[in-house]
C-alpha cells in the first residue's frame, strides 16, 4: 500500500480548485446562479363559473352600450379568440353616404343591440326593415334625441352632423321584407372565460333591470348594482382577478405584498380596457429635470398599454403617482437611468410582493448583480455585510449626491461605520486616528466586494 503525501499548495488555492470544479460541472455553484426559469403562465386554464349558463349574454351583448370599453377590450389578451365586435353583415349597393353611415354603425357597435340579417343582439329591435317602418324624419329625431323609455344610448358628443346625416341615410336604406324587423330569438348564450362576465359576473340581469327601466334613472341605477362593476373594497376587487392570476409565480405573494396591506387593489395600476381619462389640469404636475435633457422615444398611448402588461401609465410615471419620495432621489445628480427610460422599477422590484427586503426581485444582493455581473463573485473571501445586509448597506439604489451612490459622503466614513473598533486594536497595522491623513481605504483594500487572495481585500 503506497503513502500518498498530502498536497502542499496553500489552502487559497485548494478552496478556489474546489469552486472550479464546482463551476466546471453540470450543476452550477450557488453564487453563479443564473435567472430562474419562467414557471408557467400566470392566467389560469379556467376562470370559475359563477351562476348558471343562461345568466351570460355574452360580451358582444356589452359592447352595444359600453363601446369605448369594448374597442379596446377586444385588443388584449382577454378579449375571446375568435369573436370579433359586433358588426353589421356585408351590404352591395350602398351610396357612399349610406356606406359611410354603415361604417359609423360598427364602430358605435350598435349591432351589439340590434339585428340585421339574423346577425347582432336582441336587447333591442331588429334593424332589417327600419327604412320602410320609419321615416327620415322619425329616425333622425331618434337619433339625436334618443328613444325615450329604452336603454339606447345617445350619440357621441363629438358626432357631427354630417355623421349623423350618413348614419341616417344607412337606416333609410335598409328596406328588408315587412315584418323581417320582428326582433330575432336570442341565442344560446356562449359563456367564455375571457369575456366580460368573467371579471364582472354574469349580466342577464343587468341587462334586463336596465331594459325594462324604460328610462327610469332609479331603476337604471338600481340595475347598476346587479352587476359587479369594481366597486367594492380593494380585496374584494382584487379577488376577481386572482381568481384567474393564480398559476404564476409573479402575484403568487400579492395576498401579502405591501400593496395589499396599503390597500391597492389591481385596477389601480392596470386597466383591462384603456379609456381616455379627463385629467384636471388645475393641479399640475412635479416635472423632473431628466425631461430637460434627455428625449426619450415615446409609444402611442395605446400600443404602450398593450405591451406594458396594461399598465394605466408607463414606467416610472404610474409608480411615482404613488412614491414621490423615491421620484425626488432619482432627479439627483448620481442615480440608475430610470427617469431616462433606460431602466423600469420592475427589473428590480415585483410591486406584487415577494419575501425579499423592499418587495425585491431576488433576496438580498442578487437583484443587483443581475446587472453587475463582476460583483457576483463567487469569492474565496467575501463581505460580509453585503452577504448579510445586501448592497443597500453601503448604496443608496435609487440615487444620492456622492460617487457610486454611497450613503456616506466620504468613503471611509462609510468603512468606518463597521469597522471603527480596528483603529482601537494594540496589533493592527493602523494607528491611532492614522486614517485620517491615509486617505480613502479602497486606496489599500482595492477588493471591497470580495477577493480570491487576500483575506483583507488588499488584492
Amino acid at each position: 500500500m503506497s503513502f500518498q503525501p498530502r498536497s502542499k499548495l496553500p489552502p487559497q488555492l485548494v478552496y478556489l480548485a474546489a469552486i472550479f470544479s464546482l463551476c466546471a460541472s453540470s450543476k452550477p455553484a450557488s453564487g453563479q446562479r443564473m435567472p430562474a426559469a419562467a414557471h408557467g403562465p400566470s392566467v389560469a386554464v379556467q376562470a370559475p363559473l359563477v351562476g348558471k349558463p343562461g345568466d351570460y349574454v355574452g360580451w358582444q351583448t356589452c359592447a352595444g352600450c359600453h363601446r369605448a370599453e369594448a374597442q379596446s377590450f377586444a385588443k388584449t389578451v382577454h378579449a375571446p379568440v375568435g369573436e370579433g365586435l359586433p358588426a353589421s353583415p356585408p351590404a352591395a349597393g350602398l351610396s357612399p353616404s349610406a356606406a359611410d353611415g354603415k361604417k359609423l354603425y360598427d364602430d358605435m357597435m350598435c349591432a351589439g343591440c340590434h339585428t340585421l340579417g339574423g346577425q347582432g343582439g336582441a336587447g333591442g329591435p331588429a334593424l332589417d326593415d327600419v327604412g320602410v317602418r320609419r321615416t327620415r324624419a322619425e329616425l333622425l329625431d331618434r337619433m339625436v334625441k334618443r328613444r325615450a323609455g329604452t336603454v339606447m344610448p345617445t350619440l357621441p358628443p363629438d358626432t357631427s352632423d354630417a355623421k349623423i346625416n350618413a348614419l341616417v341615410d344607412y337606416m333609410v336604406s335598409l328596406k328588408g321584407e315587412v315584418g323581417a324587423g320582428k326582433k330575432a330569438a336570442p341565442a344560446a348564450p356562449r359563456v367564455s372565460v375571457a369575456g366580460c362576465e368573467s371579471c364582472h359576473g354574469p349580466g342577464k340581469a343587468h341587462v334586463d333591470a336596465e331594459q325594462d327601466a324604460a328610462g327610469d334613472s332609479a331603476k337604471e341605477l338600481a340595475g347598476t348594482k346587479l352587476i359587479f362593476t369594481f366597486h367594492a373594497n380593494p380585496q374584494e376587487n382584487s379577488a376577481r382577478c386572482l381568481a384567474c392570476h393564480v398559476t404564476g409565480m409573479i402575484q403568487a405573494a400579492y395576498a401579502h405584498s405591501r400593496h395589499a396591506a396599503a390597500g391597492v387593489s389591481c385596477g389601480e395600476c392596470h386597466s383591462a380596457h384603456l379609456v381616455k381619462e379627463v385629467r384636471d389640469q388645475s393641479k399640475g404636475g412635479l416635472p423632473i429635470a431628466q425631461a430637460a435633457f434627455f428625449q426619450v422615444p415615446q409609444l402611442p398611448e395605446t400600443v404602450r398599454w398593450l405591451h406594458s402588461s396594461l399598465l394605466k401609465a408607463p414606467e416610472p410615471n404610474l409608480c411615482f403617482s404613488c412614491h414621490g419620495n423615491v421620484q425626488a432621489q432619482f432627479a439627483l445628480p448620481v442615480h440608475h437611468r430610470v427617469p431616462e427610460g433606460l431602466m423600469k422599477c420592475t427589473d428590480c422590484h415585483n410591486p406584487h410582493g415577494s419575501i425579499s427586503r423592499a418587495s425585491l426581485n431576488d433576496t438580498q444582493w442578487e437583484t443587483c448583480v443581475k446587472c453587475h455581473v463582476e460583483k457576483r463573485g463567487p469569492y474565496v473571501f467575501e463581505h460580509a455585510a453585503a452577504r448579510a445586509q445586501g448592497c443597500v448597506i453601503c448604496h443608496s439604489p435609487h440615487g444620492n449626491t456622492n460617487h457610486f451612490m454611497l450613503v456616506r459622503r466620504e468613503g471611509r466614513q462609510l468603512c468606518l461605520q463597521c469597522h471603527s473598533g480596528l483603529h482601537a486594536q494594540a496589533a493592527t497595522p493602523h494607528s491611532r486616528l492614522g486614517f485620517q491623513t491615509s486617505g480613502e481605504c479602497t486606496r489599500c483594500h482595492v477588493s471591497v466586494h470580495g477577493s480570491n487572495l487576500d483575506v483583507n481585500f488588499l488584492r
